[in-house]
């Protein structure tokens, strides 16, 4: 997780957040000293404070500390006043242990007014959690709950980031459904934490509530479909995980070929091969999906599982534009001739038969199936040829002489 609270402009902003809040019985607070600062303090004050609104550290740091060193024990709401500014300087320099002790020691002196004592205790704790002190940061928000008369919901979301680095996600778990009920209008920035605690524990189908609601404070962030989609098929609701994956490509959020390709995979996964396969050509039509071997195989089989017969064979027609081997030919050969279309059975396996790579049956039996389209196309002296190269493959061996016989018959008869 990020950091949180880089910058004294932050930390100033932080201090005037409108927010659900919760009351506490705390006892009201009373600063230790009422003395407050003289007028020469107060436009020292003012003139340090443009330093470091202007990012001027180094000037502010040395004022502050030369005015630091002035003043005594009866100036404890000036040197209150003085620590904090020191650790805005300390933060603005990006030290933020140096920011931890300023502010540690502003709240020990108890000098300032309730509001400014409680946001500079509530800062103390977001400066540790960002130094990555969790524990120290924890400890410093159980002292501010401890105070202060109304605690706000991103203390909760403090406290909540603190567990959840510490790998305690049922307590990260507790602290930001805290903050979430009190909170004014939904953050989707802790519903993310919320479901990165839920994913933690494997609570999936908590997971599902958690996804509906950011898809609804963010209906074009995909990342959340995605997620929604996958959670629902680790719950082994394949048909809601497309149902999701389909919305969001009709809402034009996939983008990546990956995610194209991912969609078509659960339209396949859920048996539905027509629909799997005309969203594959779609994509590979329209460019969205990259037209290689491998994906115009696989749209080739799709259509085959759908018993596409035609749409298959153009796929895989187009398959064999990219092939480096004879097995996509091959396989073709076999369609082309349960259609008798024995012309581009065989163009494809003498494609096979050239590229090669096919084992010896494959081999044989290429052999073979051209000798019997040739057969069939009455190029009796080139299927004589190709069947006595059946011959030499044991597996193909025996129907090769058979054809071979026919064959002579098929010649005498075209013959008389």
């Amino acid at each position: 997780m990020k950091k949180i609270i880089t910058t004294c402009a932050l930390l100033l902003a932080s201090s005037t957040l409108i927010a659900g809040s919760l009351k506490t019985d705390n006892p009201v607070r009373k600063p230790k000293t009422q003395v407050l600062m003289t007028e020469a303090q107060q436009k020292r004050i003012t003139k340090l404070n443009e330093f470091l609104a202007d990012e001027k550290y180094t000037e502010a740091k040395g004022g502050l500390q030369a005015m630091l060193a002035k003043t005594s024990d009866r100036d404890a709401y000036v040197q209150s006043v003085i620590h904090q500014l020191l650790g805005f300087v300390a933060s603005g320099q990006g030290d933020y242990k140096a920011t931890a002790r300023h502010f540690a020691k502003s709240i020990e002196l108890d000098a300032m007014p309730n509001a400014t004592h409680f946001g500079m205790m509530l800062q103390l704790a977001q400066i540790k959690m960002a130094d990555q002190d969790f524990k120290g940061a924890l400890k410093s928000l159980d002292e501010y709950f401890a105070l202060v008369d109304e605690i706000p919901d991103r203390a909760f979301a403090i406290k909540a980031n603190c567990h959840a680095q510490m790998e305690q996600f049922k307590e990260a778990q507790k602290a930001i459904k805290q903050a979430i009920a009190l909170a004014d209008k939904p953050n989707e920035t802790w519903y993310q934490l919320l479901l990165s605690t839920h994913s933690s524990l494997s609570e999936y189908s908590d997971m599902v509530d958690v996804l509906k609601i950011l898809i609804g404070l963010a209906p074009n962030k995909k990342v959340y479909w995605k997620q929604l989609s996958s959670v629902y098929f680790t719950l082994k609701k394949d048909k809601d995980s497309l149902a999701i994956l389909v919305l969001a490509e009709k809402k034009g959020l996939l983008s990546e070929e990956s995610e194209y390709m991912q969609l078509y995979k659960m339209y396949s996964y859920n048996d539905v091969p027509f629909e799997a396969g005309k969203f594959l050509e779609g994509a590979l039509n329209s460019k969205k999906v990259e037209g290689n071997f491998k994906n115009w195989k696989s749209l080739g089989q799709t259509w085959y599982a759908a018993r596409e017969i035609d749409k298959a064979l153009v796929a895989y027609d187009k398959a064999s534009s990219f092939a480096t081997d004879g097995e996509m030919d091959y396989t073709r050969a076999f369609l082309y001739l349960d259609k008798e279309n024995w012309q581009k059975a065989i163009e494809s396996i003498q494609a096979a038969l050239q590229k090669g790579g096919l084992n010896d049956d494959k081999t044989g039996n290429a052999w073979l199936m051209l000798g019997m389209s040739q057969a069939n196309v009455k190029q009796f002296k080139s299927a004589r040829q190709s069947l006595n190269n059946a011959l030499r493959y044991q597996k193909s061996r025996q129907n090769a002489q058979q054809w071979l016989n026919h064959l002579t018959t098929l010649e005498q008869k075209e013959s008389a």
